[in-house]
């Protein structure tokens, strides 16, 4: 999911000038090339559906992964860490 979200702050930057398309294309390139273990989502799907009264569906694949690794979500966002049916362990980034 890191891929998207890399993705989403070169096009803001590019389309707000605070980045040339040129640079914004070559960090796009770089992240495509960085040796990352990267997850799909298609698995996440019935998980982040089961939290859709709770979190958005971006916020509910990063918790889905989360549980799904057993792994502690970090985050920036208390609201998150306070959402109810979230069995992953959350930690707010102060």
């Amino acid at each position: 999911m890191i891929d998207l979200e890399v993705a989403s702050v070169l096009r803001r930057a590019a389309a707000s000038g605070r980045l040339p398309d040129r640079r914004a294309d070559l960090a796009l390139n770089d992240l495509i090339d960085l040796p990352l273990r990267r997850a799909g989502h298609r698995p996440l799907l019935r998980r982040c559906w089961e939290l859709r009264h709770t979190v958005t569906s971006y916020d509910a694949a990063y918790v889905a992964l989360a549980e799904a690794l057993d792994i502690v979500l970090v985050t920036a966002d208390a609201r998150l860490s306070r959402a109810p049916g979230i069995t992953c362990e959350v930690e707010v980034l102060r």
